[in-house]
């Protein structure tokens, strides 16, 4: 299975890396039609928009959120043939409001990419430590939001590249992983930490039962 990125920046090149060092085979194109990109990781194909729109597994949108929007609301949202397209993006990083407000970047994504069954991930995971997936002796959380049916193969690539998966519920779960995103970006900025942030969701340790003495 050969897993299509759509975006060549710094997340999508991140995202060929880590996935070809865990032996998945990544195809590599921008938002350009009929255009490659300029330069891919030694490990990953460079493709057209069009190969990869139609002739990979699931697809990764690595772009920016108003390319992503607008790709999506053309025939490229309409040719998924039921394949699942995992929204990585970020509106909240846009410097003017792009979502009304109530609804998320990914619930928009979702509406407009009517041929695919999309599910946002990875947006919560800074591109230059996508590889960094460890955190306090556990695995990072990475949350999952979308249809169930759809979950399955995110959460395999997930599982694949170190990560915990996280059911975060349906696509509406979009609205708090976006946020999450930004929060993290601010608490990052403040503390120095350059994107070195995740977060571990776990059931915390049971507090050791008192002994009675008889």
């Amino acid at each position: 299975m050969t897993v299509g990125i759509i975006g060549a920046g710094r997340m999508g090149t991140a995202l060929a890396h880590a996935l070809a060092a865990a032996a998945i085979p990544t195809a590599l194109c921008t938002a350009r039609h009929g255009r490659g990109p300029r330069s891919v990781p030694p490990e990953s194909t460079p493709a057209t928009l069009d190969f990869v729109l139609r002739h990979t597994g699931p697809v990764l949108l690595a772009l920016p959120y108003p390319v992503a929007a607008g790709l999506m609301s053309g025939p490229a949202g309409r040719c998924g043939g039921g394949r699942t397209l995992i929204d990585a993006t970020n509106p909240g990083f846009c410097r003017d409001r792009v979502v009304p407000p109530g609804l998320s970047g990914g619930e928009l994504i979702a509406a407009a990419a009517s041929g695919w069954r999309t599910v946002k991930a990875f947006n919560t995971v800074a591109a230059e430590h996508l590889a960094a997936t460890r955190i306090d002796g556990g695995a990072v959380t990475l949350p999952v939001a979308g249809p169930p049916d759809a979950k399955p193969a995110v959460f395999d690539l997930a599982r694949r590249l170190g990560f915990d998966p996280l059911d975060a519920g349906g696509i509406e779960g979009s609205r708090e992983l976006e946020a999450l995103a930004v929060l993290m970006a601010r608490v990052s900025a403040a503390h120095g930490l350059h994107g070195r942030i995740g977060i571990r969701i776990a059931e915390p340790d049971r507090a050791p039962t008192a002994q009675v003495a008889s």
